[in-house]
């Protein structure tokens, strides 16, 4: 018992970026894809999660190898400039992302509520944010209470789900044949060409995008940093991506295997615009009940990506400008503050002024996009550095995974420019 005891107390960094990831995004497009594929797409699911746990696992490697913070290793290495170019484009990242996870916590709430008015939307966004910023200024230490938050809410949102998928009864049987790879609409080439249209897989690029989070993978080097692990540490680096990818993995095929059974085939896919809509259409099926549960899922994930997305937002750009290289230094907090800041303002705008937040997330994503081959690009570099040799050489597969992760990272930003730069000029 005290071996199971300390395996669980020992795994963290992951899990958080775990959290982060199965935000409102992840959780949409997973129930979207079973709602249209049913099971068929699990394999492409499974690939994204597979790649994610090799980036992550490089990325845990890199955080134990390496002398310094992976950023002040490329300030160190490559110049200023291209520390602050990576904080940045992370934190941007991180803003834009924070705008739709202010938006998902509103919508969970309203699905207990039915609706909710304006005043009472600022009044949540506000509160919650200030309880952010309480916790931020609080601690000391600030990574041990965030871990433990995050195992918890991970829990929550894991058992919410569950009890979904025990009520949808979904087909076992096919949710082993869909990791057999089988063609979406218009075959494999669907995923290299077109990508302005055929929406139903642009879906399923979008769940690829979701899963696989470059952003997310390159802070676990600073987790496992802060937990303190060092060059004899790696086995848990290991141990500990892998539990992280699984529930990553976990969550996001509980959610699709949950819509594959329940929505696939009775519901319309373009009614579900947002993870509110999911709990709603669960529930002429299975009563207020499932509604409610789904809703509490959709809250720990929104307020688990809410609540550690800032931070990882405010460290990276804390540590591109030298100001700091931990989430308990002074600059990572405040500009943490800055992020939530930011977040929090688009989302009320958007709110009093009937504005639909779509276009300022596509806005805020196009003008990060470009950045995150290059944050895949930073690993592969600090992995091929001559001077890691002996224990702290990387291995060769994860070098070759983690190029295939560059590649993968490639497309689908060349997809994401032409998608928008093709939307824009026919407006």
């Amino acid at each position: 018992m005290n071996k199971i005891y300390e395996f669980f107390r020992s795994i963290g960094p992951a899990i958080i970026i775990a959290a982060v990831v199965c935000g409102p995004g992840s959780i949409l497009m997973s129930a979207k894809t079973g709602a249209i594929y049913g099971y068929n797409m699990i394999w492409v699911l499974a690939t994204a999660s597979l790649l994610m746990w090799c980036m992550v696992v490089l990325s845990a490697r890199l955080g134990v190898v390496h002398e310094h913070t992976l950023i002040e290793e490329l300030s160190l290495r490559l110049g200023r400039p291209v520390g602050i170019f990576i904080g940045l484009t992370l934190f941007l990242v991180v803003a834009g992302f924070q705008v739709s996870n202010n938006i998902a916590i509103v919508a969970a709430i309203e699905t207990f509520t039915n609706d909710l008015g304006n005043e009472a939307k600022i009044g949540v966004l506000l509160a919650l944010n200030a309880f952010i910023v309480m916790v931020l200024y609080g601690f000391r230490n600030l990574y041990n209470p965030i871990e433990k938050i995050m195992k918890t809410i991970v829990l929550l949102m894991v058992t919410a789900f569950v009890i979904n998928l025990v009520m949808a009864q979904p087909d076992v049987g096919s949710m082993f044949r869909g990791l057999i790879p089988s063609p979406p609409e218009g075959g494999y080439q669907a995923f290299f060409s077109d990508p302005t249209g055929g929406g139903n897989v642009l879906v399923l690029q979008a769940l690829v995008a979701t899963t696989f989070s470059v952003a997310g993978a390159f802070y676990q080097a600073y987790g496992v940093r802060a937990k303190g692990w060092e060059l004899q540490d790696i086995d848990k680096g290991m141990i500990d991506s892998l539990v992280g990818t699984c529930v990553l993995f976990g969550v996001s095929l509980i959610v699709m295997s949950t819509a594959a059974a329940a929505l696939h085939g009775t519901v319309d896919p373009d009614e579900l615009r947002s993870v509110s809509d999911i709990a709603r259409a669960l529930e002429p099926l299975f009563g207020p009940n499932a509604k409610y549960v789904f809703a509490c899922g959709i809250f720990a994930g929104g307020f688990g990506a809410f609540m550690v997305n800032a931070m990882i937002g405010g460290n990276m750009l804390s540590d591109g400008f030298g100001k700091g290289a931990t989430i308990n230094d002074r600059g990572a907090r405040n500009a943490t503050v800055l992020a939530l800041a930011i977040g929090m303002t688009v989302a009320i705008v958007s709110i009093t002024k009937g504005y639909s937040v779509v276009n300022v997330i596509t806005v805020a994503q196009a003008s990060t996009v470009l950045g995150l081959p290059a944050l895949a690009a930073a690993l592969i570099y600090l992995a091929t550095r001559p001077d890691l040799s002996g224990d702290r050489k990387v291995p060769r597969w994860m070098i070759v995974m983690g190029s295939i992760g560059f590649l993968l990272s490639l497309l689908l930003t060349l997809r994401t420019i032409i998608k928008v730069y093709v939307k824009l000029t026919a407006g």
